[in-house]
């Protein structure tokens, strides 16, 4: 399908929207593989700093396609393994990525699509029509890949309770969980997210967040001690980059700095 990924570039913003509204945005090969083109092309571009994921029409992503379903359960247990590893690489490569990385949740976001938001850095939704949920075992499937990114969001008895009872949250259910940073009314969703991360970009070092992203990502997976070895080594490394060197100047100075215009 021609456009089942659109991109819209505004300055060093990417929107990335999902282009299936007839059917919810539901996952199914062709968009996870036209989302990992995406992604890949992104990772190419140096002058683009946030990725804004969002959905065509009134859902963000409704998690797997019926027909996709309906075709996985016929599959052998190789075909099963190399379908679920390909949406995992996709996850794991959205997570990591050095961007700072927005999802727009302008309707429900279920099992996987719910999963899809939360491999992002930051969730905005539309304080009406975002819906949240791992319906998983309602259908006698596990939210397995998608758990990974939930327990690195939320509490783990939160996280227990979400997968295992399949409750579908409000939006501002979803934020009272941790999972959602901001909540905006539907006409001005797409207006105030772009707002949020050009606030971002304009009042902090690209470098340094991203820097952050990466230590904070690694610290989940260490010790105490191994991560305070990482943090010092990478304390003492940023003193001398030169963003670091600009801020402090301009901060001694007493000079406003604007990082998105450097």
């Amino acid at each position: 399908m021609e456009n089942i990924i659109t991109i819209e570039k505004q300055k060093d913003i990417i929107l990335l929207t999902l282009n299936r509204p007839d059917k919810r945005n539901a996952l199914n090969p062709e968009l996870i593989s036209g989302l990992q083109r995406a992604i890949d092309e992104i990772k190419e571009m140096p002058n683009i700093r946030a990725v804004i994921f969002t959905g065509a029409g009134k859902a963000f992503c409704a998690g797997a396609d019926l027909l996709y379903l309906e075709n996985i359960s016929r599959f052998g247990d190789a075909e099963n393994l190399e379908d679920s590893q390909r949406l995992a690489r996709l996850f794991q490569e959205i997570y990591l990525l050095p961007k700072l990385t927005v999802a727009m949740v302008n309707g429900p976001a279920l099992a996987g699509g719910c999963g899809l938001a939360l491999c992002c850095d930051l969730i905005c939704a539309d304080e009406e029509q975002a819906k949240f949920g791992f319906t998983e075992v309602r259908i006698g499937f596990v939210p397995a890949i998608v758990m990974n990114f939930l327990i690195r969001r939320v509490n783990l008895q939160d996280a227990f309770y979400l997968t295992v009872s399949a409750d579908i949250l409000s939006a501002g259910e979803a934020r009272a969980f941790g999972m959602v940073r901001h909540l905006f009314d539907t006409a001005q969703l797409k207006s105030k997210t772009l707002q949020f991360v050009e606030k971002y970009l304009n009042q902090n070092s690209f470098g340094a967040m991203m820097q952050t992203k990466k230590l904070y990502q690694e610290l989940l997976d260490l010790p105490l001690a191994d991560g305070l070895d990482l943090a010092s080594r990478i304390n003492a490394s940023s003193r001398k980059s030169p963003d670091c060197q600009k801020g402090l100047r301009n901060f001694l100075d007493k000079k406003p700095l604007r990082w998105r215009n450097l």
